[in-house]
């Protein structure tokens, strides 16, 4: 619960119930059910644009409502959405067979999230954790833009030197943000774009990067590499830490905080688009003495077709041979544009962040 007045919040849940999967699938009749239900408890709307997708979201959580605000561009609510998020608490009465239309892992919690891809809708029950709004959310974008109009959507974080800009892809905590936020402080003409996802939009044989988040939903362990975001990061809101905590409270995976980039990196230094140059696609693997290599572009999709966390995108809430299809078409545009390295993080964070100076450089 959120304290009056206090800038953080503790969730029922530390995270996600359940892994994105096929088994969060519903039907259309399924999804009318549960919004008819939902709409019995839903007390407030949010209208956000993920670069100029309009989701809105329904909901009766006030922390869920907060950051949901300041996560995303806002945007006019009288014209009509095109996705919807309903993330509602109904004081958990409803079962989870009536949530889901497959077997599901953890039966016994009635809480998660479901998605129906043909009226772009998520459906989220009893858990006030942001973690499993935000995800779906971007999906939403990502399942119309993929489809319609041809934008790769990335889960990554970006950053440019000098004006070239690259993406860091890799799976859940593999440290994009380390390497994002590394360069654009320590060059001095480093500019920071996005921590999480990146629309990626083609021409004229350019691959241009836009922005989903206004504010950053981050770990907070974030602080591990820099320390001196520890000051920033107390004054922020904050999810399942307190700003009065001990700073060991801070460093597991789970604690979150909703940041503005402005306050981490000067203004001027925060960018809204860049033209891609360059892809890293990142790996751990300590008995793997190699830190970089250049990758053919069906090579590198071949690589995150095969990933376990597949396209390293744990966010996705479509799936199938279609879908694969139109991703691999999608990376591959990409890889020929902006030439593709694999890179393993294993290595000093200073190594990292000079090889990638140098490969922008060459």
């Amino acid at each position: 619960m959120r304290p009056k007045e206090m800038p953080w919040y503790m969730s029922k849940y530390p995270g996600r119930i359940r892994q994105y999967n096929e088994t969060m699938n519903i039907s259309i009749e399924r999804r009318d059910e549960l919004v008819q239900y939902c709409q019995e408890f839903v007390t407030d709307t949010v209208d956000a644009s993920l670069d100029g997708i309009h989701v809105r979201l329904y909901t009766n959580m006030p922390h869920v409502k907060l950051f949901y605000s300041l996560n995303w561009w806002l945007t006019d609510p009288s014209r009509v959405p095109h996705g919807q998020v309903y993330a509602v608490d109904d004081g958990g009465k409803i079962k989870t067979e009536k949530i889901f239309e497959k077997k599901v892992a953890k039966p016994e919690i009635n809480a998660g999230a479901v998605y129906n891809s043909d009226t772009k809708t998520l459906i989220v029950f009893n858990n006030d954790y942001y973690g499993e709004v935000k995800p779906g959310t971007l999906s939403i974008a990502a399942d119309i833009f993929e489809d319609q109009f041809g934008i790769l959507s990335v889960h990554g974080a970006s950053a440019a030197i000098d004006g070239k800009g690259y993406l860091l892809i890799g799976p859940t905590n593999a440290g994009k943000t380390t390497h994002s936020y590394g360069p654009a402080i320590e060059h001095p003409r480093g500019e920071f774009h996005q921590d999480d996802w990146i629309f990626v939009h083609f021409g004229s044989d350019k691959a241009v990067g836009h922005s989903s988040e206004k504010w950053f939903y981050m770990r907070t362990n974030a602080m591990e590499n820099y320390p001196w975001l520890e000051q920033i990061f107390r004054q922020c809101e904050l999810e399942n830490v307190r700003n009065d905590d001990p700073r060991e409270k801070f460093l597991p995976s789970e604690p979150r905080v909703m940041v503005d980039p402005r306050r981490i990196l000067r203004p001027e230094r925060v960018v809204d688009e860049i033209r891609i140059y360059n892809c890293f696609l990142l790996k751990r693997d300590p008995n793997d003495s190699m830190v970089l290599r250049s990758m053919e572009p069906d090579e590198a999709v071949d690589f995150l077709s095969r990933a376990p966390e597949k396209w390293y995108n744990n966010y996705l809430t479509t799936f199938g041979e279609r879908k694969d299809r139109r991703r691999a078409e999608l990376f591959k545009k990409l890889f020929k544009i902006a030439p593709p390295y694999l890179l393993n993080i294993v290595a000093p964070v200073d190594k990292v962040r000079n090889l990638i100076f140098q490969t922008l450089k060459d």
